[in-house]
């Protein structure tokens, strides 16, 4: 080998390992963030069969025709617009292993991982992540609520 060769070699070599070892960090934010991910689609994973009996529901509620049932209906229905809306909006953690299945039912995800998510700062990619799980919360809380009024009124 020529000089030349050997000190392209180096060059090549230090990059290589200066690429590496910055990719072998992980950022404690990003870690934050893949928790609330993870935490969000296992209760995406429980709601979801309850979001897919929706349309069994409002039947069953439209046939005992109870004036409170109009109310609960189009509740059902904004949960599960709601529902569907949040599953389509749901992002991946760059490089960050998930535990989740992409197999659910008759759904189909698309996980967006588009340029501008996948550089947002870590902090802000954390607080996108916070914010996806209080969501799905959220909606998690206002489909129990329905279920149990509808449960002690004579429903289901």
């Amino acid at each position: 080998m020529n000089t030349y060769q050997l000190v392209a070699l180096g060059l090549a070599l230090s990059g290589l390992s200066a690429c590496s070892s910055s990719s072998d960090k992980h950022d404690p934010l990003l870690d934050e963030a893949a928790r609330y991910h993870n935490e969000a689609t296992a209760i995406q994973a429980t709601l979801e069969p309850r979001v897919d009996q929706i349309d069994s529901l409002k039947t069953v509620l439209t046939e005992q025709s109870l004036p409170a049932n109009t109310a609960r209906i189009a509740t059902l229905d904004s949960i599960k617009t709601a529902f569907e809306a949040w599953e389509e909006n749901l992002v991946e953690v760059p490089g960050m292993p998930h535990e989740h299945d992409h197999t659910h039912g008759k759904h189909e995800h698309h996980h967006h991982t588009d340029a501008t998510l996948k550089d947002l700062p870590a902090d802000q990619m954390r607080d996108l992540q916070r914010e996806t799980l209080n969501s799905i919360r959220q909606l998690q809380d206002r489909f129990d609520a329905v279920v149990t009024q509808t449960s002690t009124s004579g429903g289901r």
